[in-house]
Order: structure tokens, then sequence, then C-alpha cells
């Protein structure tokens, strides 16, 4: 086929042949799970369809003949309603209406960065102009709008926000210099010039028009409703025709003209110098980096990895926020089978996260890159809320709440030994200072208290019983010689020496503070 459309259906992805006179929708046998496959986008150079599946949460990619299906993004999505392949550029962008960001990355899902993370409702639609470097997007929000960007995040602007209601598909006409969207809250397909003047109305009442697509002088669209494929001229919104029927949880929907030539690369040569992502803008191109990562002073090279960020995790999740830049948006650490991480840190040494999964009852660890996980403790866990590296030493020590006690062994998990199981209620953190030899932990038990003891275990003592709810995260400053906690019943953070004398209130009022760091 030159000429096809290409539609998602929650559960499968179809095409209709638009070579022959009539029209028939034929299932792409992709041999992959499809829940909720909301958004499609066709790279007809590579003859690849990419696809978001909101339940899944991941974007996937097949050939279109449903061949060599790949998953391409399985982090850090909720519901990804928008997506764009650059064919040109190379590089696959996409809306998520549930993080609030428009992200791009290459075709293979690597180098991903979020482009825009501010004043965002719901973003819905995207639609790409590589030749002028734009991108613009639906926002269905609270306040809905129709936005346009450079295709690196620069010179953002409001086109339309006036008259919206639900603003879904939306394509950009090249030939015409126009920008077409459909709108399921007003029931109307509308039109305006590409910097949203000369507004107008192509086609009025439309049930509820979902996806918008287009090819030569047509434009094409879903309709929950009337659960069709419709077409009409692009200019007059005349000759409208069913072009299918009868198609329950119509989604996305794209026209491809595998004939039509590409137009210039403005990163075509060297990749414009970038070391990583090369993105085009309406002057020229801008070199960028994977999120978190600042780029230097040339303007052209990424440093090789974040110096300064903070980890942590969300149940389901690890994520790395950036202290190098003042974007601090949050990244996906790429691990899989996370259910329930309660307790993270971090060797420096040798570059891994260690975390407990109390849902597992396991202790693992892997690369910062989620390359290389590994099981430490497999066996003889209950509820491990605590962790902490001896990155001198090379050892690991964790509290369970579950079996009330404090054990250590080396970081692969030899040499396992319990330290203290006797008189601990709840254990929750634990943090140690190797240059002092110290352990310290929290008890929020019934009678709550802080402990310290050497790192072997000897000389325990309670250092702070008074005036305590419910201890939960512990820190130290090992500059300042101080230890830091969070009360989640005081709604407070505190510090203290390490005798647990001289303490001080920080921050009061704070909302169930859980854990912390410095």
């Amino acid at each position: 086929m030159d000429r096809f459309l290409v539609f998602a259906r929650r559960t499968d992805i179809r095409s209709v042949s638009l070579d022959i006179p009539y029209f028939a929708d034929v299932v792409v046998p992709i041999n992959a799970t499809m829940k909720n496959t909301i958004a499609i986008s066709v790279d007809p150079l590579r003859g690849l369809v990419y696809w978001a599946d909101s339940t899944l949460r991941k974007i996937t990619r097949a050939s279109l003949d449903g061949s060599k299906h790949q998953d391409v993004i399985t982090t850090g999505l909720v519901t990804t309603d928008g997506l764009a392949v650059d064919t040109i550029g190379q590089k696959l962008y996409w809306t998520d209406t549930g993080t609030n960001r428009i992200e791009v990355g290459n075709l293979d899902g690597s180098m991903r960065k979020v482009l825009v993370w501010q004043n965002l409702g719901s973003p819905r639609a995207i639609a790409l102009y590589h030749e002028m470097g734009y991108m613009y997007w639906s926002d269905w929000g609270e306040n809905a709008k129709l936005e346009r960007a450079g295709m690196d995040g620069s010179q953002r602007i409001v086109l339309i926000s006036l008259n919206l209601g639900w603003p879904n598909g939306l394509a950009v006409d090249k030939a015409g210099s126009q920008l077409l969207w459909a709108d399921a809250h007003t029931e109307r397909i509308e039109a305006s010039d590409l910097m949203g003047r000369n507004r107008r109305i192509l086609i009025s009442p439309v049930q509820h028009p979902y996806g918008l697509t287009l090819l030569g002088a047509h434009i094409y669209w879903t309709d929950w409703q009337t659960r069709s494929i419709q077409r009409a001229d692009k200019d007059t919104g005349g000759n409208i025709i069913v072009v299918r029927d009868n198609l329950p949880g119509l989604m996305d929907i794209q026209a491809v003209d595998r004939t039509h030539a590409l137009g210039y690369n403005k990163c075509g040569d060297r990749n414009g110098g970038c070391s990583h992502l090369c993105l085009p803008n309406p002057t020229s191109f801008s070199c960028a980096c994977p999120t978190g990562i600042q780029l230097k002073e040339d303007g052209k090279t990424c440093d090789p990895s974040p110096d300064t960020y903070l980890l942590f995790s969300s149940r389901g999740s690890i994520r790395r926020i950036s202290l190098d830049t003042d974007d601090y948006t949050d990244v996906y650490v790429p691990i899989q089978e996370l259910h329930n991480v309660i307790s993270i840190d971090y060797d420096s040494v040798e570059g891994k996260i260690y975390y407990t999964d109390v849902f597992l009852d396991v202790i693992r660890r892997a690369d910062l890159n989620g390359t290389k996980m590994e099981t430490v403790i497999g066996e003889g866990l209950k509820t491990t809320d605590g962790l902490a590296v001896d990155w001198v030493a090379r050892n690991l020590y964790w509290t369970d709440t579950g079996r009330n006690t404090i054990e250590v062994s080396r970081l692969d998990g030899k040499y396992r030994k319990v330290l203290i199981n006797n008189s601990l209620d709840e254990p929750r953190a634990i943090a140690v200072f190797p240059r002092k030899g110290f352990l310290f932990w929290t008890d929020w038990g019934q009678v709550a208290k802080i402990e310290r003891a050497h790192l072997d275990g000897s000389d325990r003592k309670i250092i702070i019983n008074t005036d305590l709810g419910w201890p939960n995260g512990l820190t130290l400053d090992y500059d300042s010689r101080r230890i830091y906690w969070v009360d989640a019943h005081l709604d407070r953070i505190e510090n203290a020496d390490l005798n647990g004398k001289m303490r001080h209130v920080l921050i009061s009022q704070v909302s169930h503070p859980f854990a912390l760091t410095q």
C-alpha cells in the first residue's frame, strides 16, 4: 500500500487502503497484547507503526505487516494520549495527560527528554511540522487551548484559548498552511492558519470526534458516538462520507502517503554536531540532553551523567531528579519488577541502587541505568522498611519491622547476620556513620525512640525517647555531625547531635513526612 489509514481500536490496530476504490479495514496482525491503545503514529520511511497503551503504560512499535513488535518506552508513562513520529529527524514525541508532560526521544526510546512540563492541563494530540521546526498540541484541561512551540520546546505560545471544550484530534495542513482540530464538546471540526488566526468552522455538528488526520484534499476523523471513520473536504468541510462504521472503541487515526517526499532534515549534517539530541526549532536547531543531564558551555556536548541528584521511590517505581538542571523533572530508573519499594540507598563506589520491595520481600540492587538487576537477599524477610549502605566497609544494613530485627550482610548478601533482635518494636529508617563507626535507627513503636549502636551492634543506647510520635526517615550530616529525622505524627523535621542532645526543630507543620536525605 502507498496511501492508507491506520487507526486504533483499543485492543487492535487496523488499516484501510486508499489505493483502491472501496474501503475495507484489515487488522494489522501484531502478536502483542493491547488493552487500551489510545494514540498511534506511523513512520512511513521505516514501515513502522507506534502505539501507546494507557492500561499497560507503555509505547510499542511494530512493522506495518505486524511483525517485529518491540517495546520502546516502558517506564514513566501514565496516560499517553498523543504520539507523533518525526520521520525526518528520527524522533518520537508524545504527550502524557497523567504526568502533564510533553516528551521526546529517539525512535528506539533512548535519550528521553521532557520538553514541556509547566502550565499543562490535559495535553492530548500532538502534530509536527519539521520543516518549520514547530510542534502543535491540544490541551483539553480546565482552560482548554491549542499551543505551539519549537520542536525543542522553545518559543512556546498559546494559539487559541477561546470557545474550546474538548479539543481532541489535531492535524497540520502543510500545503494549505492551516491547523485543523476536532472538538468533542463543541461538536465541531475547525480550522485556522498556523498562527491561530482566521479561525473558521469546517463541520458542525459532529457527534463526538476524537482522532483527526489529513491526506491530500481530505480530512479523516474517528467518531466515538457513531463508531465510524468519516471523510470530508479539508477546505470546505463538504462531501462528507462514511469510510467505515460499526467500529466500537475507535481512538486515534493517521493517514500515510509513502510516495510523499520527505523534507529537509535540519539536523542531517552529523546530527547538527550534537553529542546527544538534535532538535529542530523555527530558526535552525538546538542541541539537547536527556532529562536531568546538563548541556556544556559549547552548546553541543552533554555531560556524561548528572553530578548531583536525588533518588526516591514511589511504590512501583524508583526515580531520579537531577539537581544540575533547573527543571527538577523526575526521571524513572528503568528497573523491572518493582511492586512496593519502601527503602533505597545508593553505593557511589560501584554506582548501584539498593532497594527493598516489601511485596516481594526481597532486597535487590541494580545499576543507575536500570540494568544488572539482581537479588541480594531473597528469603527470611518480612517488612524491610530501612536500608543503609556502608560504602567504606562494603556492608549492607537493614531493618525488618515484621521480624523486629536489624541485620547486616556484605553488599552481595553473603555472611548475613542478625545484629539486634531484642527490644525492637517497629524499627524503620537506618543510617550509618562509617568514620565514627556508628549505626542509627528510628523505632516508631508503642514507645517511639531513636537509637544508636556501633556498626557491629555493640554499645547500643537510646539517644532520644521523648517528644516523639512516628519517627520515620533518618539521615546524617557527616560534616556537622548531626542527626536529622522526620516525625509523621508531630509533622516536623528535627535534628540533634550524635548523642541526641542539642535538639532543634527545623521545620514544623510538614504533612506526614516519611523520608529525608541531605
